[in-house]
Formats: structure tokens, C-alpha cells, sequence
């Protein structure tokens, strides 16, 4: 560690990097902690990803990931900077999470205990996963916590990229908590003392990213659970359209984001049929979710909606789905988290940007 680095841990004051690397786009954000302030933003940038470099979350490609990975860091000038790097797996990449309760054992060490726990029940019982947990609540009759695992072999790939690339990472992350946790500081961000108290029974998240989509569920404003929602990504929606509409997936890409229309030479009344015939398949999905997240667990319908990923910014689909759902759409704003000076962004679209660099700033915002 630099001597000024050290420093600045002696004065509480840190720097963390959060990569967000999907299957399209790879997302920094940098925020700068100091005691007892709101961390400040100091960086936003994303790089392509070239087509087939990272499929089904698994590294395809190892050279041109690190090549990409460089140039992301050189554009937002972090060649020489210290700073506490963590990235996250998506929540479609094999994880398994559940609750337990531990009922405490004398001289038994809470961790070793929760860990023991969970490797006996199956499928926490494979040799191939990772386990952690974090402790939820203590109670009278044990320690509720949450147990999640994750396989092993793709934990190392990600490890060894960084590796390659001289950086250590402080920590990996599941998307699915990473945005929870930042609904849950949105939630007391600027919000009144009678805002910041009231509790959300029950929200849905969905999170529709380009390759890979799912539901997830928040009680009380943390992560209760969540399910893949399999042909139900950007990617799907555009081929969906596609087929109907006699055009590439590239221009449903362009409609379904509102762009495009006058371009693809189709009578609007068509586009607006057919699109809400593909809205109307996932709406299905997300209700088939729904029923399962009922079956499985006391269930209570949410209140509100969160859609986040690249979905977030097609036209028109949280308004349907809100209908459909019989929910409130909410709009998940993670810049209400940090002090930003907008000046020092120019050219931003800070409402797409909402969405693009959730992951990302959320898990920038971890102090280490």
C-alpha cells in the first residue's frame, strides 16, 4: 500500500472501484469515501464487449476481456490510482441462496457454525461451491442468516482474470444483493424521517439485462429471494419482435428503446400491436414468477416495481407491466446515493444512466 494511501486510511478516507461486466458492456463507477460524509462520484465509464467474449456469464474469452477491461480503466484514468476494486456475478450464474436458523452451540464460533450448518443441506452440500453468509437477525431461538453459494470454477475465472490484470480484488458481489442494497439507500436518501421509517412490505425487482434476466423479491427493503425468468431478456424481447415485424433483431432492438420508427418504414399501429403482444409473454413470466415466490415462501404480493438492467429503458414497458401487475412502477434513481457534480459529467444522460450504472455505483458505494 502507497504511503499517501495509508494516510488517507489513517484520515477514514477511501476509494472504491465497482465493475459491472455483462455480456454487452463492461461499467466502472469510482466513489471517494470520507468519514461521516456521503461518498462523492468521481467516475462513470463503460466499454463494449465484443460478441461472444462473455456467454452465458462464463469468460469465452480471456485476452480481449483484459484487453477491454484496460481500456475501461485507462478512460476513466485509473492506471496509477489505489482504489478497493469488487465486481459482481450475475444472480443467473448458479447461485443458491436460502435462509436458516443456527441455534448457537458454546464455544462454537458463529461463522464456523452457520457454515456447518448450510453444508448440510443439499444442494449447499456440493464440494463445488463457495459458501458465505451474513447474519440477518439474532434472535431468542438462534441467528437467522442467509446462506449463499456459488460454484467454485466460476469464481476462479473471474479471480484469474484479475490476476492477469495485477488487480487485486477486495470482494465479489451477487448482482441481486448489490441492487437491493441500493434501493434500500435510495430509500433514506433525501427522504423525510417519515419516508425514511416506512417500510415496503414486499417489492418486485426485475431485472432485465441483454443476455440474462430475473425476479427478485425485497422485504422490508432487503433481498428475500429471486428467480431466473428464463426468455425474458433484451435480446429475447428483440428477437420476439423481430419475427412478426419482418426486420433484424438490430431494428426491434431500435423500436422496443424508441428509436427507430420512422426508419423501419412499418405502420406504428402494427409496431404498437406487436410489441404488446411481446410485453403481454412477459408479463406471463414475471407473474409465473409471482405464483412461484407464493408456493415457496409466506408470500405477500408486492407493493411496488423496480425494473432495472437495459430493460429499464425500453418504451413503455414498465407502464405495462405495472398495469398488468397491478403495481407501482418505481423508478430506482442510485445518483440520489452520492454527491455528484454534474459539471464534471458532461454529456451524461443521467436517466439512462439510472439504469446502465446501478451495479456498477452500487457496489462502488462499499466502504472496505
Amino acid at each position: 500500500m502507497r504511503l499517501n494511501n495509508l494516510i488517507s486510511r489513517i484520515r477514514g478516507e477511501s476509494r472504491t472501484v465497482g465493475l459491472d461486466i455483462g455480456h454487452r458492456l463492461a461499467r466502472v463507477a469510482v466513489v471517494e469515501h470520507k468519514q461521516g460524509m456521503k461518498g462523492t462520484l468521481l467516475v462513470l465509464e463503460q466499454e463494449t464487449i465484443p460478441e461472444g467474449v462473455v456467454v452465458d456469464n462464463e469468460i469465452r474469452n480471456v485476452s480481449v476481456l483484459i484487453d477491454k477491461i484496460q481500456a475501461l480503466l485507462a478512460k476513466a484514468s485509473l492506471g496509477g490510482i489505489d482504489g478497493d476494486f469488487i465486481i459482481s456475478v450475475n444472480w443467473t450464474s448458479g447461485i443458491l441462496c436460502d435462509k436458516i436458523l443456527v441455534k448457537p452451540v458454546p464455544k462454537v464460533p458463529e461463522r464456523e457454525l452457520i457454515l456447518q450448518t448450510a453444508q448440510g443441506r443439499p444442494p449447499f452440500d456440493d464440494v463445488g461451491n463457495v459458501l458465505d453468509y451474513s447474519a440477518l437477525e439474532y434472535k431468542e431461538e438462534g441467528i437467522e442468516a442467509m446462506i449463499v453459494a456459488a460454484k467454485k470454477d466460476g469464481l476462479s475465472a473471474w479471480i484469474n482474470l484479475f490476476q492477469a490484470l495485477n488487480i487485486r480484488l477486495c470482494a465479489i458481489d451477487v448482482d441481486a444483493f448489490v441492487l437491493s442494497n441500493i434501493y434500500s439507500a435510495t430509500k433514506t436518501a433525501g427522504s423525510s424521517p417519515e419516508e425514511a421509517e416506512e417500510a415496503d412490505e414486499s417489492v418486485l425487482l426485475l431485472n432485465f439485462g441483454y443476455s440474462k434476466s430475473y425476479a427478485a423479491i425485497l422485504r422490508n427493503g432487503h433481498f428475500n429471494t429471486a428467480r431466473s425468468i428464463l426468455g425474458g431478456s433484451v435480446s429475447d424481447l428483440q428477437e420476439q419482435l423481430s419475427g412478426p415485424l419482418g426486420i433484424s433483431s438490430e431494428q426491434s432492438g431500435e423500436l422496443l428503446m424508441g428509436t427507430g420508427v420512422r426508419e423501419s418504414g412499418l405502420d406504428e399501429s402494427k409496431i404498437k400491436f406487436a410489441t404488446e403482444f411481446v410485453f403481454e409473454e412477459i408479463a406471463m413470466k414475471v407473474d409465473t414468477a409471482l405464483r412461484y415466490f407464493s408456493s415457496a415462501d409466506n408470500y405477500k404480493k408486492p407493493s411496488k416495481m423496480i425494473i432495472t438492467g437495459s430493460g429499464a429503458n425500453i418504451i413503455g414497458l414498465d407502464s405495462f407491466l405495472a398495469d398488468r401487475l397491478s403495481v407501482d412502477s418505481v423508478q430506482l434513481n442510485p445518483f440520489k446515493t452520492v454527491e455528484v457534480n454534474r459539471s464534471n459529467f458532461l454529456g451524461v444522460d443521467w436517466n439512462t444512466a439510472a439504469s446502465t450504472y446501478t451495479v456498477a455505483l452500487g457496489l462502488a458505494l462499499r466502504r472496505f
